[in-house]
């Protein structure tokens, strides 16, 4: 019985060559069967996601350097893989995990400036994809995360201290989401109408922007 016992390690990547297989997989279908092709492709990611959090947290195998990396390529496969495929629900499935992840591998270490450089990453990347695809969804789900996790870290951990470091991103975050919007008013043109523009961001963006900008000035004279 001990001979069919295999160690976690090859279970785990055993796992993880599965998730990969379905992604291959999922991609030679995607001309034949495009629902079930993608179907299986957001399961081989969601295989990948759970199996390399499963390696970090719950058996320690991996450091959080590495699983933090092998997460975002994971994101970025799944990006590459909805833009090719014009697949807005596998673009959904990527970007969640993608802003996800460092919540999944954090060490409780308040490296918030690693922490938003990623960010802005994964913003720039909706940004590209809102120029070619109006995909409301993904625009507004990067706006959540951006600023809700944005505004959970200002709440429990800004210092005055921080605020050279911390005031440039709210600035970049802010512009990004004025002008995903206005991309997104570019992309989608109904009958005699040039576009319409996404209130949700428009007009929240800068709602949100004040109230942190508040709270980063809030110990400063006027």
């Amino acid at each position: 019985r001990k001979l069919l016992v295999l160690p976690i390690e090859l279970r785990l990547a055993l796992v993880a060559l599965f998730g990969i297989g379905l992604l291959v997989l999922g991609w030679r279908l995607r001309a034949r069967q495009r629902v079930y092709a993608l179907s299986v492709q957001g399961g081989g990611i969601g295989v990948l996601y759970l199996t390399i959090y499963s390696s970090f947290a719950l058996y320690h195998l991996l450091p959080a350097g590495l699983a933090f990396g092998l997460l975002v390529a994971v994101t970025a496969a799944a990006g590459v893989l909805a833009v090719l495929q014009d697949a807005r629900s596998l673009a959904v499935f990527g970007i969640l995990g993608g802003f996800l992840a460092p919540v999944l591998v954090s060490t409780g270490s308040n490296n918030y400036i690693a922490l938003f450089t990623y960010y802005a990453l994964l913003d720039l990347a909706i940004l590209g994809i809102a120029w070619f695809k109006a995909w409301r969804v993904l625009n507004v789900l990067g706006f959540l995360f951006t600023f809700g996790i944005g505004t959970l870290w200002g709440v429990n951990y800004y210092v005055p201290e921080n605020f050279a470091t911390t005031e440039p991103f709210l600035v970049l975050f802010t512009a990004m989401y004025l002008v995903i919007p206005v991309l997104f008013a570019m992309r989608v043109e109904p009958p005699r109408l040039r576009g319409f523009v996404d209130s949700t961001l428009m007009f929240g963006t800068p709602i949100l922007a004040f109230g942190l900008q508040s709270r980063l000035v809030g110990d400063t004279k006027y």
